[in-house]
């Protein structure tokens, strides 16, 4: 399928629409030609010279009639329609998402995901931890908007297994928010032994703090609850007579009473 340039400038081949971009320059030994992605339907064709005429030609051989009659070929049309209708949302935002979000639109974006996930009933801490992962992407360079930008950015990251998960399911959300997918990369997590202090290393590290902090680190050893749970603590949650500790606020869902 070939269309003629105009005056009025290029049109994608596809769909017809003048809006249209420059994607890039392809190189061939006749020299340099330039691509284009139209805007409309996310169609990416090329420009190709032959002389002094100037062509543009579909990309994809998909839309191509080789070696058949115009007779048979009259479902053409049905099966590219069929198969424009397949293309998922997200490859088409994908291919059309050229320009780079600028910083404003990030912290725009980052506040509205920030409110979605509030909306979902996230917890406040992995609502901070979402946004603060995106947030050191863009940092880094990524393209928020394009999902092969930030693949390109995680795997120049020394990250841990952990790390590169945590960003991963961050900006998965992200494109939950407005309906997209991608595929996600691959990370492997290793498994290690945590150092265990024995209770003697625990009993000098208490005595050698102040009074404060010292009361703080018996209450974790006594009672094994974490530190976010233990500053949390309210004077109602602690019963002298019965000598117990009630924790109303737990960081995974699940209220314990502590006693001794």
């Amino acid at each position: 399928m070939v269309l003629e340039l105009t005056n009025a400038g290029i049109a994608c081949p596809e769909c017809g629409s003048k809006k249209v971009w420059k994607d890039g320059v392809r190189y061939t030994k006749q020299g340099e030609i330039q691509r284009y992605v139209c805007r409309s339907c996310g169609h990416r064709f090329s420009e190709t010279r032959v002389g002094k005429r100037s062509n543009l030609k579909m990309s994809n051989s998909i839309y191509r009639q080789v070696c058949a009659p115009a007779k048979g070929a009259k479902n053409l049309a049905k099966a590219v329609l069929a198969l424009r209708e397949k293309t998922s949302k997200s490859e088409r935002w994908a291919a059309g998402a050229t320009k780079k979000l600028s910083d404003a639109e990030v912290k725009g974006k980052l506040v509205e995901f920030a409110w979605w996930m509030k909306k979902q009933g996230y917890a406040e801490e992995t609502i901070r931890c979402n946004v603060s992962a995106l947030r050191v992407l863009a940092s880094r360079g990524a393209d928020l908007s394009s999902p092969e930008s930030v693949k390109e950015v995680i795997s120049r990251q020394k990250w841990s297994g952990n790390r590169r998960k945590n960003v991963i399911n961050a900006y998965t959300l992200f494109l939950k928010m407005q309906g997209l997918h991608w595929d996600k990369p691959k990370y492997t997590i290793e498994q290690k032994i945590p150092f265990i202090p024995t209770e003697q290393e625990l009993d000098a590290l208490i005595a050698g703090s102040g009074k404060k902090l010292a009361a703080f680190l018996r209450l974790l050893k006594e009672t094994a609850m974490r530190a976010g749970e233990a500053i949390r603590l309210e004077w109602a949650d602690i019963d002298f007579e019965r000598r117990t500790i009630t924790l109303n606020k737990p960081e995974k869902r699940a209220a314990r009473a502590y006693g001794r």
